[in-house]
């Protein structure tokens, strides 16, 4: 019997090779052998959400990631942008960037996504130069480090071996979460 870790990568395989619909059937076939599988709700959000438009399967997807897994900081990242761009529901967004940059703040895609709520829906400048002051600093910390990976990756996934940096509790390869 296959596991739901390697149904998992597999999904997230054909996701990588735009293989949508193999990699729906995969997460779903995932979360059949373990309902509490948090990144396979995401993954699977996000493919209803990006390649379907299912925009309310989707936030049922992202909340059940979350249901599952509180930490997970790229269902709260999905759902902003769920509420973002489909609902314009701008401070529902905001909270939602915030919860996730809270849980891993190194996440340079949320911090990238409240630079421009604040920028162009909030209209707080300074808030978007702050972020956006973020975005940069994180991008300069990885080139400066570009050099010696090591002081980027400060550990391995115990469940797939996938490099892993400072502060990511989640593996985005196998969806093993700390």
């Amino acid at each position: 019997m296959v596991s739901s870790r390697e149904l998992f990568k597999q999904g997230y395989n054909a996701s990588n090779n735009k293989q949508y619909d193999k990699a729906k059937k995969f997460y779903r076939n995932c979360l059949e052998i373990d309902p509490d599988y948090s990144m396979a709700w995401n993954n699977l959000g996000w493919i209803l959400y990006d390649q379907n438009q299912q925009f309310k399967e989707a936030e049922k997807c992202y909340n059940q990631a979350l249901k599952a897994d509180k930490k997970n900081y790229y269902a709260w990242n999905n759902l902003g942008i769920l509420f973002y761009r489909h609902k314009k529901k701008f401070k529902q967004a905001e909270r939602y960037w915030k919860k996730s940059v809270k849980l891993y703040p190194d996440f340079k895609m949320a911090w990238q996504n409240l630079g421009v709520l604040y920028k162009f829906q909030l209209r707080n400048p300074k808030k978007s130069d702050n972020c956006y002051q973020r975005v940069t600093d994180l991008d300069k910390k990885n080139k400066s480090n570009s050099g010696n990976i090591s002081d980027i990756i400060h550990y391995k996934c115990k469940e797939c071996g996938n490099p892993m940096e400072k502060n990511q509790i989640i593996c985005e390869k196998c969806g093993f979460s700390e």
